[in-house]
């Protein structure tokens, strides 16, 4: 593709205007001025558009489209056990596969070109990773059966089985993550096993952390000490590890973030709706931990659109610290793109440079929510709508534009959601 005359964003906010964008083998080859000479394939004239990096979801749950709605006004732990596990129990892998792929398209349609998932069947996430070609780190959730060692599970069956069958496919679009679900679900020897698990593999670590007080104050009494501690004493923050929520942690907490690199996810919408709480995100940062932006599922946001995530993640920053200074908009910006890609482990993505992968964004600034256009990562952060997006990229390829998706069957997808859905509530 060939990107002419178009203004660039890049993931720190630098604006380069009346730029020529080429892409091939799925990475930037050119940013510049002038138009190489060569067939660049599709050309696009960039007049009013903006150019910038896609998003990255940091913590979702996709196939979870299904059960949007389904668990409303209750906190998470009532969430949890009275709507959302039950619900889960009768889940097929079927319902994980179209659910994700409605998620996907979800994801497309708002800007979103990566995310980070846990679920069950993540073979079945795998596929529809696969099959829609958007990129995505797939996390083989892990939760504790009794006192049974890591081997005996059926989850260390699936993490061997997805990584060896990785190696055949030769793709860097899907990764494959260890996923012990959180503190209060497993135990500090599984914690351990998944640590020596995820470093003998070279894997990389999704987990929910401190997401309620309820949650922190029971490891408590467990353990005499808090989940962010309990995970560091069985090792597991020795790999690279994503961390969902972050809510409720203490100062001891936040230093042992910021000595072991743990980056937060963070998910104020979800966070929000289900009572949780706020993540102290500008304490966060000034401590040092890296923090990128998670919508979590669409049972407990109930969107998928990152934007509207790291939209809000901007305000609540100004509102609790009274500082209309806090979080700046290509800060929060920096957060969706480049913090999200260095999170999944992708150096080479998530932002718009030389050499780095083609996963983009098309914007048309002639939409109303993007006139007149006085400050472009301003504009994007707080008021782009769904009017402004025009084009979402991957590695090159065109997976969303103006309402249509490419790579996938819309209609068809719709269809076999509902179905599944009737059939699921029916168990």
């Amino acid at each position: 593709m060939l990107f002419t005359n178009i203004d660039v964003l890049r993931a720190d906010g630098t604006l380069l205007r009346g730029r020529t964008v080429a892409v091939r083998d799925g990475r930037i080859a050119y940013i510049g001025k002038s138009v190489p000479t060569a067939d660049w394939g599709e050309v696009v004239a960039g007049k009013d558009r903006l150019l910038m990096p896609g998003f990255y979801n940091a913590h979702t749950h996709a196939a979870m489209t299904l059960l949007r709605g389904y668990g409303e006004d209750l906190p998470l732990d009532r969430w949890l056990r009275e709507r959302i596990f039950p619900a889960e129990a009768g889940m097929t892998g079927d319902d994980v596969y179209w659910g994700t792929l409605l998620g996907i398209a979800e994801m497309l349609s708002t800007g979103t070109v990566s995310f980070s998932d846990m679920y069950f069947f993540p073979d079945r996430v795998a596929q529809a990773v696969l099959s829609s070609g958007i990129k995505a780190n797939v996390g083989c959730s892990v939760v504790a059966q009794g006192d049974k060692p890591l081997r005996s599970l059926p989850a260390c069956g699936e993490m061997k089985g997805l990584l060896e069958a990785l190696k055949e496919l030769k793709t860097d679009r899907l990764r494959i993550d260890a996923a012990p679900h959180a503190e209060y679900t497993t135990t500090p020897r599984l914690l351990s096993e998944l640590a020596e698990f995820s470093a003998e593999y070279g894997i990389r670590v999704q987990t929910h952390l401190s997401e309620t007080r309820e949650e922190q104050l029971a490891c408590v009494g467990r353990h005499g000490k808090t989940p962010a501690a309990v995970m560091r004493d069985a090792g597991l923050f020795g790999r690279p590890v994503t961390a969902a929520h972050c809510v409720w942690l203490t100062e001891s907490d936040r230093e042992i973030l910021a000595e072991h690199g743990v980056t937060v996810a963070h998910c104020p919408q979800s966070n929000l709706k289900l009572g949780s709480g706020i993540a102290p995100v500008e304490l966060l940062r000034r401590q040092g931990i890296p923090v990128a932006v998670g919508t979590d599922s669409a049972a407990s946001n109930n969107n998928l659109n990152l934007l509207e995530e790291v939209r809000t993640a901007a305000l609540l920053a100004r509102g609790i610290s009274r500082d209309a200074g806090a979080l700046p908009a290509s800060e929060a910006l920096y957060m969706a793109t480049r913090a999200g890609a260095l999170a999944q482990g992708r150096e080479d993505c998530g932002d718009i440079r030389v050499g780095y992968r083609a996963d983009l964004l098309v914007v048309n600034r002639r939409a109303p929510s993007m006139m007149p256009g006085h400050q472009p990562a301003a504009d994007v952060l707080f008021g782009m709508g769904s009017d402004a997006l025009e084009m979402t990229v991957v590695d090159g390829r065109v997976l969303y534009r103006e309402g249509e998706f490419p790579t996938l069957d819309a209609e068809k997808i719709r269809y076999r959601v509902r179905r599944c859905v009737k059939a699921l509530l029916a168990r």
